[in-house]
C-alpha cells in the first residue's frame, strides 16, 4: 500500500490537473453554449465601456492574437458587435457595479468569445470552408442591417456607404461559417448504444451514506505550539523597506553609496529606482516574518543578514530571486511572543499553508483510530464516544467530476461540505466498493478527512431513468464540447494582452 506521502503527492498532482481543467473554464465560459447556434447581431447602444482614450491603427486595437490572427477591435467587427450585445444584456439584468468592473466583464466576454470565434474561423479556413455570396446576400437582406420590421429596406441600403456594406458582408459571412462549423460538429451528433449502456449503467445506482468529518481546523492548539517552539525563528518578525533593482548589481551598488554618502534619501531612491509594488511607498514594506523573507532567497543567510541589522542601519546589496536588494532597517527584529493569541494564529496560518501535510497526517492517524474504534462498538457507538462531526449523504451515483447533474454529490445538512468529492477518485473507488453497513478507510478531502459507512443501495427514480437516454445524449455532446474546447484554446495558440490593452486605451487607470 502506498505511503502516506505517496497518496498525498498523487493527490495534489491530480488536483492540479483539475484545477486547470476549472481554470479554463472559468477562463472561457462562454463554452458551455457551444451548440447554440449564435444571436444575429442587432443594433444596440454603444454603451460598453467608457470611450477609447486612444486610437491605434487607424482605429483598430489588437487585444492578443490566436496563432498570427490578431484579436482586434474596430467599429462593427465582431468584438465590437459582441461587446455592445453583452453590454445590452448586462443593462437589463439591473445589476449595480462599479464603472470600471462592469465595463471590464463585458469587454473581457467579448474577447473570451472572439478569440473563440477566431479560432473556429481559422480552422474553418484550412478545412477550405467557404460560404456562397448567395447565402450571404439572402441573409443580409432577410436578416441584416438594412431590415426594417423585418423587410428589406432598400432605401437603408442606399443610405450605407459602401465601406460599411463591406464591413457587414463580412461580419455577416464570418457569422455564417462560424454557425456553419458548430452545425457540422454538432448537428447529428451520434452515440452508440453501447455508450448509452455504459452512462446509464453508472447512473442506475444509487447509494447513500452516514459519514464522519474531520476537519483540519480541528488541529489541536497543542500541536501549533509545539511546533511554534521547535520553529521560533521563523516567526521572527521586523519592520523593513527595501529598493529592488533588476537591471545590474553595480547599479545597486551606486545607489547604495548614495543612501551610506546620505546623498539621496531611501524613500526619494526608492520611488525613482526601484522595481516593485512598495516603490510608490518609499520602500516601505512595514513588518516581515522571517519565513516571509525567506522565500525571496536561494539559502536563510541573507535573511539572517537581514534581520541582523539595527535600526535605520542599510543592508549590503543583497542577490534575491528578483534583483538586487537593498533594506533599511525601521525597527529591529523582535522576537514571537506565543502567548499571544495573535501570533499563534500566525503559526496555525503558516501552517495550513506551507505544513500541511503535517495537519493531514495528524488528522488521518484520529480517522484511523476512529475506523478501528468502528470494528469494537459499531459505527454509532465510535461517534457517541467523540465530538465527532456526523452527517448524512443524499443519494448519488457513480457521479465522478459531476458529469450527471442530475444528482450531484451532497449532504442535506449545511455544515457538511462535499463538493470536491465529485473530483476525488478514491472518495468513489472506497464509496463504491462498500457492502451494506460497511464502513470506509479514512478519506481526504480538501480540508477534511472522511469516514464512510453505506446505509442503503437503490435504482435510480423512475423520472431520472426516463431521462437517461437524452442524458447520454447530451453527455456526448458535453463530451464533444470540452474535447473541441480544448484543441481550439490550447493555451499556446493565444497570446492574451487584453488586460495591459484595456486599461492603456478602454479604461485607463488613474
Amino acid at each position: 500500500m502506498p505511503s502516506r506521502t505517496m497518496r498525498r503527492a498523487t493527490r495534489k498532482h491530480k488536483q492540479r490537473d483539475e484545477n486547470a481543467v476549472q481554470k479554463k473554464r472559468q477562463m472561457h465560459p462562454f463554452l458551455y453554449a457551444f451548440s447554440v447556434v449564435l444571436l444575429i447581431v442587432i443594433a444596440v447602444t454603444f454603451i460598453g465601456g467608457p470611450a477609447i482614450s486612444g486610437s491605434v491603427g487607424g482605429g483598430r486595437i489588437v487585444f492578443g492574437y490566436y496563432k498570427d490572427t490578431p484579436i482586434e477591435f474596430f467599429p462593427d467587427n465582431y468584438f465590437s458587435q459582441r461587446k455592445d450585445l453583452i453590454a445590452d444584456q448586462l443593462r437589463q439584468t439591473g445589476e449595480e457595479e462599479d464603472l470600471a468592473a462592469q465595463a471590464y466583464q463585458v469587454w473581457r466576454t467579448a474577447f473570451d468569445q472572439t478569440v473563440l470565434h477566431t479560432a473556429i474561423l481559422t480552422e474553418a479556413q484550412s478545412s477550405g470552408l467557404w460560404i456562397s455570396e448567395d447565402r450571404v446576400n439572402d441573409t443580409l437582406i432577410k436578416q441584416g442591417p438594412y431590415t426594417i420590421d423585418g423587410t428589406f429596406s432598400e432605401e437603408r441600403y442606399n443610405a450605407t456607404p459602401s465601406v460599411q456594406r463591406l464591413a457587414y458582408k463580412k461580419l455577416y459571412r464570418e457569422q455564417l461559417i462560424h454557425e456553419q462549423v458548430l452545425e457540422d460538429i454538432f448537428q447529428g451528433l451520434r452515440e452508440s448504444p453501447m455508450e448509452q449502456q455504459f452512462v446509464g449503467q453508472m447512473v442506475r445506482e444509487q447509494r447513500r451514506f452516514s459519514l464522519v468529518t474531520f476537519p483540519f481546523g480541528n488541529y489541536p492548539e497543542q500541536q501549533v505550539q509545539s511546533y511554534a517552539e521547535e520553529n521560533q525563528e521563523r516567526f521572527r518578525r521586523i519592520k523593513l523597506s527595501r529598493i529592488l533593482i533588476k537591471s545590474s548589481e553595480r547599479e545597486a551598488k551606486e545607489i547604495r553609496n548614495k543612501l551610506v554618502d546620505r546623498t539621496g534619501s531611501f524613500e526619494e531612491l526608492a520611488r525613482a529606482h526601484s522595481a516593485d509594488v512598495y516603490a510608490e511607498k518609499g520602500g516601505d514594506m512595514g513588518w516581515r516574518y522571517f519565513y516571509d523573507l525567506e522565500a525571496d532567497f536561494e539559502d536563510s543567510d541573507a535573511v539572517e543578514t537581514i534581520f541582523q541589522l539595527e535600526e535605520t542601519e542599510i543592508s549590503p546589496v543583497l542577490e534575491s530571486r528578483f534583483g538586487w536588494v537593498i533594506f533599511r532597517c525601521d525597527t529591529p527584529a523582535l522576537e514571537p511572543d506565543f502567548d499571544v493569541q495573535e501570533t499563534r494564529q500566525v503559526v496555525r496560518d503558516y501552517i495550513m499553508r506551507y505544513e500541511k501535510g503535517l495537519v493531514e497526517d495528524y488528522t488521518l492517524e484520529i480517522a484511523d483510530s476512529f475506523r478501528e474504534r468502528v470494528e469494537d462498538v459499531g459505527f454509532l457507538g465510535a461517534t457517541l464516544e467523540e465530538d465527532y462531526t456526523t452527517g448524512l449523504t443524499d443519494y448519488f451515483p457513480l457521479n465522478y467530476q459531476s458529469f450527471y447533474f442530475l444528482s450531484p454529490v451532497r449532504s442535506p445538512l449545511e455544515q457538511i461540505n462535499l463538493s470536491s468529492a465529485a473530483y476525488s477518485e478514491e472518495f468513489f473507488l472506497q464509496a463504491f466498493s462498500l457492502a451494506p453497513g460497511e464502513v470506509s478507510s479514512p478519506i481526504v478531502l480538501d480540508d477534511q478527512v472522511v469516514v464512510l459507512r453505506l446505509d442503503d443501495v437503490r435504482e435510480a427514480p423512475e423520472r431520472e431513468l426516463d431521462l437517461l437516454d437524452e442524458f447520454a445524449a447530451y453527455y456526448a455532446q458535453q463530451s464533444m464540447e470540452q474535447d473541441l474546447q480544448n484543441v481550439l484554446l490550447d493555451p499556446d495558440y493565444i497570446q492574451d494582452d487584453f488586460d495591459a490593452t484595456f486599461y492603456e486605451y478602454v479604461f485607463p487607470r488613474q
